[in-house]
């Protein structure tokens, strides 16, 4: 029997009991009977509920502290790739080389690098660049600066470098 079946067998005994008026007979003294041993059926069902939830909390909790030792785990792993790749970088200097299983190559790639944000800022603003500030805190979008850079406009506070990026395929 499933608990809503219960609960509604239980006002259905009491709905009887009510037509009673009060007057003790065997009617009443079955649906005693019978309410108590809905009552008991109700609790049983309950306490399986608590029981399935108790053991569903601790499945949660094992899972999260398998996830936390799995993150961790991933963490050192990438940390550790991280530092097989550099040593390869700083073995190789920048030359494109098969290892048999990889090839480890390089690519590069520009980014602007911002020293004076304010001065910059005041400069776009004064040269009618808005276009390459954010607002409504003024944030150099560095995109369109760099773009400027590389048209050999000079914009004091920035910088073009060139970096050699090392990736392991």
């Amino acid at each position: 029997m499933k608990l809503y079946e219960v609960n509604a067998a239980i006002m259905q005994a009491i709905d009887i009991l009510d037509e009673a008026d009060g007057e003790v007979n065997e009617v009443t003294e079955q649906v005693m009977e019978e309410l108590d041993t809905l009552e008991m059926e109700r609790d049983r069902i309950l306490e399986y509920l608590a029981k399935a939830a108790l053991n569903t909390r601790s499945e949660v909790a094992a899972i999260k502290a398998e996830e936390d030792r799995l993150k961790k785990r991933r963490q050192i792993l990438e940390h550790k790739e991280e530092r097989l790749i550099g040593i390869l970088d700083r073995e190789c200097a920048g030359v494109k080389k098969d290892l048999g299983v990889a090839t480890l190559s390089y690519r590069k790639s520009e980014s602007l690098e911002v020293t004076d944000q304010a001065l910059t800022i005041s400069w776009l603003h004064d040269n009618g660049h808005d276009d390459c500030i954010r607002t409504p805190a003024p944030e150099i979008m560095k995109d369109a600066v760099k773009k400027l850079v590389k048209n050999d406009t000079e914009i004091p506070g920035v910088s073009l470098v060139t970096k050699n990026n090392c990736s392991l395929r």
